[in-house]
């Protein structure tokens, strides 16, 4: 029989001691492997294979489609088409997750986004030194060059003598190129060497999609979701409201929810007491003009009148 501390240990000692992340890796696991579902989800071309226990304890909606007296209860299949298939995604995402786009967003000056994004860029070929190099076939065309007529030469003004051409012993190919100059500049960083345009990210505000996500929170009766979709746009917002996508942005608040539901309404107009040069720009003036109930809130806060 086995001795020793290794021996005595119990299976359940073994398990990690802590019992959310044990949680979180287990339903993580189901999520990316569909082991044990019993619902699929389908929106357009895509489909989810999920759990009804995790989904239909969550949301009014999918508990009540999943009852006998619906069709969804017997086919175990619910298609979700209308809706934006990334939304669709990203809910399903945070059944297992608690979570969605969970990568850190931290704020970034606008004048200084090249600076701040300096380090997911790939960093420029060092230098090399040529004239270190020893190559034996360099060697060899550098002193075994052809002899070139020697031009005559004109004895200076002042007699004295001058260097025998022909004592010069011509640059190797390794010697000129170690003389080039080099590819930066003085002053210029390495990061300044390459085109900011190139290598630069796209926009990842994800304006539109915590928009979206809201939305389909609220369509689907998820609170949670609906409490971190409004954060996540909250912080989107003030880190990103030069954003290209804040114009669009705006149009899906106001288009996807109700004039009584004031949750993400509140963070645009916030926006907008915040910077309001917004309201100057093309994309968001058009937007203004055709959004009435936006229209109105901006006339509200401009007199002081409480949304």
């Amino acid at each position: 029989m086995a001795s020793g501390p290794s021996a005595s240990r119990s299976p359940s000692s073994r398990v990690d001691n802590c019992p959310t992340a044990d949680l979180f890796n287990a339903l993580s696991a189901l999520h990316v492997g569909g082991k044990y579902s019993d619902l699929t989800i389908l929106c357009n071309y895509r489909q989810w294979a999920v759990h009804r226990a995790i989904l239909c304890s969550r949301s009014g909606f999918f508990d009540g489609a999943c009852g006998s007296e619906f069709a969804e209860a017997d086919s175990r299949v619910i298609d979700l088409s209308e809706d934006d298939e990334e939304a669709v995604n990203l809910m399903i995402h945070f059944y297992y997750h608690l979570d969605y786009l969970n990568e850190p967003e931290q704020p970034r000056a606008t004048d200084f986004r090249h600076r701040a994004l300096s380090d997911a860029r790939r960093k420029p070929p060092q230098k090399l030194d040529l004239s270190l190099v020893c190559d034996p076939l360099m060697a060899v065309a550098g002193f075994y060059t052809p002899d070139t007529p020697v031009s005559p030469v004109t004895p200076p003004k002042d007699g004295s003598e001058s260097l025998d051409s022909s004592t010069k012993v011509p640059r190797s190919p390794t010697r000129r190129r170690a003389q080039t100059p080099p590819l930066i500049q003085d002053g210029e960083s390495d990061d300044e060497s390459y085109d900011e345009e190139e290598d630069l990210p796209e926009d990842q505000a994800n304006l539109m999609i915590h928009a979206r996500v809201y939305a389909l929170a609220e369509k689907y009766d998820i609170p949670s979701l609906k409490h971190i979709a409004k954060q996540k746009l909250e912080m989107a917002m003030a880190c990103n409201y030069d954003s290209p996508d804040l114009p669009l942005a705006i149009e899906e608040v106001y288009c996807s929810t109700i004039d009584t539901d004031r949750g993400l309404r509140d963070i645009v107009c916030e926006a907008f007491r915040c910077h309001p040069q917004l309201a100057s720009t093309p994309d968001v003036r058009q937007a203004i003009s055709e959004l009435p109930s936006l229209a109105l809130d901006l006339f509200k806060i401009e007199r002081g009148i409480p949304v």
